[in-house]
C-alpha cells in the first residue's frame, strides 16, 4: 500500500517508494507502517477498500520517522479503536492525545491475528533506536523497513539524493523488474536512507538475518523503500555486498 514520491531529475521523471503493507488475518488487523502524509487519501482508500467494514486493529510503525508514522493522527482519528504496536517507547512525546493506545510488543512478541502470527524481531540494520522489523506468518513476508532498500536508476551525480525508479514500475515486484537491482542500485539506496552504515561494518548482521530466515519460512521481503523482493536470497547477497561497498568506498559529502 502507499505510493511514491514523484522529482524531476534532469527533466526526467522518477520515483521511490513510501510502502505500507496491510496485513488481514482472519480476526485482526494490522498495518505496518504509515505511509508519507502526501498519501494520506490513498492509503485510507486501499484501507477501505480491503478491510470494508472491518476495523483496523493495530498500526506498526517500524519506527518515528515521518514517511513510518506519519500519518498515525489520522489513522487513530479515523479507527478509533486500533492500537499502536511496537518499541512505542517515545510515542507518547509525539502523539501525547492517543497516549493511551500505545502498546509495547518487543523484539520476539507477536500478535495472532486469527489464521497468523504476526511476530516482531530485532531491526538488524536499523534506521533509529527503537526501530523493528516485522514477519508475517500467513504470506512468509519479512518487513524491514529502511533495510533492503534500492533503486533503479541512479540518478546523475547534481541531481537529488532520493532512491528512485522509473515510472511504470511502482507496483512491479524486485522479479518482474527489467533487471535485478544491482549492488550498485542497493549501495546508492543504502549510504543515503542508512548514511551511518558508511562508518559501520554492519556485515556481521547478516549472519543473523540468515538465521531468522532458516527459522521463519520468508518467500517475500517488504522494503519500505523498494520494490517487494521476491528473490530473498539473490537480495540477500546483493544487499551484503551493498553494504561492504558502502562501508569500505569513499565518503561522499
Amino acid at each position: 500500500m502507499g505510493g511514491c514520491l514523484s522529482a524531476n531529475a534532469e527533466g526526467q521523471e522518477v520515483h521511490y517508494h513510501v510502502s505500507s503493507y496491510l496485513v488481514v488475518g482472519s480476526e485482526r488487523s494490522l498495518l505496518v507502517d504509515t505511509g508519507d502524509p502526501a498519501h494520506l487519501a490513498i492509503i485510507l482508500a486501499q484501507l477501505d477498500a480491503v478491510l470494508g467494514d472491518r476495523p483496523l486493529d493495530y498500526v506498526f510503525p517500524t519506527h518515528p520517522e515521518i514517511p513510518h508514522a506519519g500519518n498515525l493522527p489520522a489513522l487513530l482519528a479515523k479507527h478509533p479503536g486500533a492500537q499502536v504496536v511496537g518499541d512505542v517507547r517515545d510515542y507518547q512525546l509525539h502523539f501525547p492525545e492517543y497516549a493511551g493506545r500505545f502498546r509495547a510488543q518487543p523484539a520476539g512478541s507477536s500478535i495472532d491475528l486469527g489464521d497468523r502470527l504476526f511476530r516482531f524481531l530485532p531491526a538488524f540494520i536499523r534506521d533509529l533506536e527503537n526501530t523493528l522489523w516485522g514477519h508475517d506468518s500467513g504470506a512468509g513476508m519479512m518487513f524491514v523497513s529502511d533495510g533492503f532498500s534500492y533503486i533503479h536508476d541512479v540518478p546523475a551525480p547534481d541531481s537529488d539524493d532520493e532512491p528512485v525508479h522509473l515510472p511504470g514500475q511502482c507496483r512491479l515486484s524486485s522479479g518482474e523488474m527489467p533487471a535485478p537491482p544491482t549492488v550498485d542500485q542497493a549501495a546508492y539506496g543504502t549510504g543515503r536512507a542508512l548514511y551511518w552504515t558508511k562508518f559501520v561494518d554492519v556485515s556481521s548482521s547478516f549472519a543473523a538475518i540468515e538465521a531468522v530466515l532458516d527459522e521463519l519460512p520468508t518467500r517475500l521481503i517488504g522494503p519500505a523503500h523498494g520494490n517487494v523482493i521476491d528473490d530473498v536470497g539473490g537480495m540477500l547477497r546483493t544487499s551484503l555486498e551493498a553494504h561492504r561497498k558502502v562501508f569500505t568506498g569513499p565518503l561522499v559529502a
